[in-house]
């Protein structure tokens, strides 16, 4: 039996947000890109934001998924942003420099407030 995504979607003002639960990885990698996209094809225009905050860890599946949303959000001048990765996760994203890409803020509070 494969691995199932839990994710939950909620929208707050001009942004989408998908609160992941668990681990990124190889088993949910289509799960996350395919639920991610076809929530966004039903709110044209809206930025979109990762909740990190109960993510226990991602590996390079997990990031090739979230590279790929951004390439996706990218090519329609929308934004990605990721909101409150735990210690291991925000370093991942520092050692891959994708903190230089995608904007990765220590709350979500940051995006709805």
């Amino acid at each position: 039996m494969a691995e199932e995504l839990d994710l939950e979607f909620s929208e707050r003002g001009s942004w989408l947000i998908a609160r992941v639960i668990g681990i990124l990885n190889l088993p949910v990698r289509d799960q996350l890109r395919q639920r991610v996209k076809a929530e966004l094809e039903k709110r044209p225009g809206c930025d979109l934001v990762f909740d990190l905050s109960a993510v226990t860890a991602i590996d390079s599946s997990g990031l090739g998924a979230v590279f790929s949303i951004y390439k996706y959000l990218n090519e329609r001048q929308l934004s990605l942003a990721m909101a409150a990765p735990n210690h291991d996760v925000a370093t991942l994203f520092e050692l891959t420099h994708l903190d230089k890409v995608i904007r990765i803020e220590k709350s979500l509070e940051t995006f709805i407030g």
